[in-house]
């Protein structure tokens, strides 16, 4: 044992110790100053979108009556008629994550409902029909398999939770 000064009996054991206690928590501490500004470049981002519009709610709301109307659904839509939610505060809630619990649950039941068509949003209203002179668009052709490690998390920071384009 060696004797220090100001820290008593001091062993290699101890110093070893005291070593990887430092190094986790600087990574600690750098983690947190990532998280940190990553956190402030999503608040940037946020404040910079526009809210919904009037016509976002008008979509929402032709999407969800007209192709996804699931049983979370209709109870949220009863609510609606007995005027204690309106489609303006669930899509305004969407944006500004501010949903209650049955919002939220009906939003999360959508993943059960197969998607619509081209021509099935813009019969609903929900796409605006595409110019007479222009051809349909013919479904895109995927012939890899997208795996995990190409997924990019950052990229969902950039997408719009109503599916507008902002760019």
């Amino acid at each position: 044992m060696r004797m220090q000064l100001d820290k008593g009996p001091y062993t290699p054991e101890m110093d070893h110790a005291e070593r990887e206690l430092n190094a986790r928590a600087d990574y600690a501490h750098n983690l947190a100053r990532g998280l940190e500004a990553k956190v402030e470049q999503f608040e940037q981002r946020l404040s910079e979108k526009a809210p919904p519009s009037d016509e976002d709610v008008e979509r929402m709301k032709k999407y969800i009556l007209g192709h996804a109307m699931t049983e979370e659904w209709r109870q949220v839509a009863k609510r609606i008629d007995r005027g204690e939610v309106t489609w303006r505060e669930i899509v305004d809630g969407l944006f500004y994550g501010t949903l209650d619990r049955e919002v939220a649950a009906a939003l999360r039941s959508l993943h059960r409902v197969p998607p619509a068509s081209m021509d099935d949003l813009v019969q609903l209203g929900v796409l605006p029909a595409p110019p007479a002179d222009q051809p349909p668009a013919e479904p895109p052709v995927t012939t890899t398999r997208r795996t995990r490690r190409d997924h990019n998390d950052d990229q969902w920071f950039d997408e719009d939770p109503l599916g507008r384009v902002t760019r």
